[in-house]
């Protein structure tokens, strides 16, 4: 299933965990920052949680628009995450 990233869902403050505790196969930048804090495995993050991590790890400084929108280049993030199996949305 998809994560919405609409400006509701993001207010929403939606929160994750990590699913196993087996380190994955990763991209190097955005996607290594976004795992990294969603670490130790079970601990439940909110959005803006770890979109202030992000920000916190230098996430700004691996975008090429300096316009993104963060929470939703986190969430593109936290989707591609999911997809693998590997995080999970804490309802």
């Amino acid at each position: 299933m998809t994560l919405p990233k609409t400006k509701q869902y993001i207010a929403s403050n939606p929160r994750f965990k990590l699913k196993t505790a087996a380190w994955p196969k990763l991209q190097e930048g955005q996607m290594e920052i976004v795992y990294k804090c969603l670490q130790p495995y079970a601990s439940v993050h909110s959005l803006d949680d770890l979109v202030r991590d992000c920000i916190s790890r230098n996430y700004e400084a691996t975008l090429k628009n300096p316009n993104t929108d963060i929470p939703q280049s986190v969430l593109y993030h936290l989707n591609l995450l999911q997809e693998a199996g590997t995080i999970e949305e804490v309802i």
